[in-house]
């Protein structure tokens, strides 16, 4: 029988800080924390076309008491809506 010497590796061991916010959120490598991300991603931009549909609602809903948008600036909301639903809104939520 052989006999293998052991070293002491007590040094090698490495202490980890504990996770905050920041380095488990933000720079995390997990893919399940990615999901989370792009989960919350979505929901936030979800709620900004929330607002640009509401606005253009009001706007269509009370052309003379609802000021908001401009005439000229109307066809840039309906397409900003639409840039976001499809593209932010909807590739976050399904690849998360």
């Amino acid at each position: 029988m052989s006999y293998v010497a052991y070293a002491d590796r007590d040094h090698e061991i490495e202490h980890h800080d504990p996770d905050t916010f920041l380095t488990k959120y933000i720079w995390s490598q997990d893919h399940k924390v990615i999901a989370i991300q792009y989960f919350i991603t979505a929901i936030i931009v979800g709620l900004i076309a929330l607002g640009l549909s509401v606005m253009m609602r009001l706007q269509l809903g009370f052309p003379n008491e609802f000021s908001y948008i401009n005439p000229e600036n109307y066809y840039q909301f309906v397409t900003m809506h639409g840039v976001i639903m499809v593209i932010y809104f909807l590739t976050a939520l399904l690849l998360g």
